[in-house]
């Protein structure tokens, strides 16, 4: 039975990266959640729940309505945030409203509004069909031969070095995301990309080889503050478009460091938030820094909870909690980078585990923090490819310097025994890089 006097705080999404906020939530309100799925994991923390899609903006209005809340938010997920900004604005709860949940939410809208801003992008085009994605692949081999788009890193010139990725315009976990080199290969790898598209349109952009960056910021009352930079590294797998590790801070020299924050500040001021933690990603094509996207919540991966903290000194899920109740009146102590830290993530291969060693030493490490190892167990069956990112587990790492960091990682890949017996009967470790 619920304390009468606490705070009703609804949240959208039950993943693995959003019980770290409904844990801290459940402290001080009566927690509600709205989730397809919500495991065991959510039940001591949850008084109540509906089972739904959480892009069902209405259902879960209603649920809204029935418990009178006072507040609610997600975290660490894209599909919740309209939602979330839909329902605090038919309640008239603090949140973003719902035009700008939109906009952090669809990559065509996020290009229109750069260009409104000035801002520079790679080439690209929202389509609805095969025929205009390949006539925009032609349209940029042309522009290549004429000189007018950069090459890639191969530096052949012609057709042959014209590449795009074509993506879906609001999924999240890089599904249906993919890249391209040749008519053929569209043509091929189009319905994958639209059937994960809610209205099956796919933007069509210009590819960029060039070095990333992650920023976390946090947004309150308008005012923007960045919390932390990281570098993005990824695994060597075909259209799998998932980072292997994200380590804080980048090693990027300061003026590098500058252009890309001064860009995301930028961005999100001119994107209208106003309050919030953002994730935002960032690629270079030669010496110009481009936005792949943003999000109005925290990064995925344990980032928001766990990698700002380490990094800023934050308590972000608190800080959510209380800008979702209106609760926030003044900018939180950031504190300058006061650690190395970062994820790093494996796939477990397709078949049966058969073995599964050294967790428990593992997690027992002083700088290992929260981790996905409890997943994995003798016996598990994985009937699942890598190639989105909400296949991966992951494991956060600390330490005093990139390099005692780097170290640490491997030491917790040299602690592992995982073994997967493959549907062709060969034996195979966790896939790393």
């Amino acid at each position: 039975m619920s304390d009468k006097s606490r705070k009703k705080l609804l949240v959208i999404g039950a993943g693995d990266f959003q019980l770290p906020l409904v844990q801290k939530a459940s402290e001080t309100c009566d927690v509600l959640l709205a989730a397809p799925v919500i495991s065991k994991a959510f039940e001591p923390y949850i008084t109540d729940r509906l089972l739904i899609d959480v892009r069902d903006e209405k259902a879960i209005l209603d649920f809204a309505r029935k418990h009178k809340i006072d507040g609610v938010i997600t975290d660490q997920t894209d599909i919740a945030v309209r939602s979330v900004a839909y329902v605090s604005e038919k309640m008239r709860l603090p949140g973003i409203g719902y035009e700008t949940g939109v906009l952090f939410t669809d990559k065509s809208l996020m290009r229109a509004r750069l260009a409104e801003l000035g801002i520079h992008q790679l080439k690209n085009m929202t389509v609805s069909s095969r025929d205009e994605a390949t006539a925009f692949f032609r349209q940029l081999c042309s522009e290549r031969q004429k000189g007018t788009v950069a090459s890639d890193r191969s530096g052949i010139p012609g057709n042959g070095s014209v590449k795009v990725i074509i993506k879906p315009l609001d999924t999240q976990g890089s599904r249906g995301v993919q890249v391209c080199g040749s008519e053929q290969e569209i043509l091929d790898k189009y319905y994958e990309a639209a059937r994960w598209s809610s209205n099956h349109q796919v933007i069509v952009e210009q590819f960029a080889t060039g070095r990333e960056f992650v920023v976390e910021s946090l947004v309150l009352n308008g005012q923007y503050h960045t919390l932390c930079i990281g570098d993005t590294l990824y695994f060597d797998i075909p259209d799998a478009f998932a980072a292997k590790s994200r380590i804080f801070p980048t090693t990027a020299d300061d003026a590098l460091r500058r252009k890309v924050l001064e860009l995301d500040e930028k961005i999100i001021r001119g994107f209208g938030l106003r309050q919030g933690i953002t994730h935002s990603e960032y690629i270079m094509e030669g010496d110009e820094v481009y936005l792949i996207e943003t999000a109005a919540r925290g990064g995925g991966v344990y980032i928001s909870s766990d990698l700002i903290h380490l990094s800023s000194g934050l308590d972000t899920e608190q800080f959510l909690v209380n800008i979702a109740l209106g609760q926030q009146k003044e900018m939180p102590v950031i504190h300058p980078q006061l650690q190395f830290c970062g994820y790093m993530a494996f796939y477990v291969p397709v078949g049966k585990v058969i073995r599964a060693d050294g967790i428990e030493e593992v997690c027992a490490l002083p700088f290992v923090h929260r981790n996905q190892l409890s997943k994995l167990h003798v016996g598990l069956e994985n009937h699942e490819s890598a190639t989105d990112k909400t296949s991966r587990l992951a494991v956060i790492v600390s330490g005093p310097t990139r390099e005692a960091l780097e170290a640490n990682m491997e030491q917790v890949r040299n602690t592992l025994k995982i073994e997967i017996l493959s549907p062709d009967g060969k034996v195979r470790g966790p896939i790393w890089r």
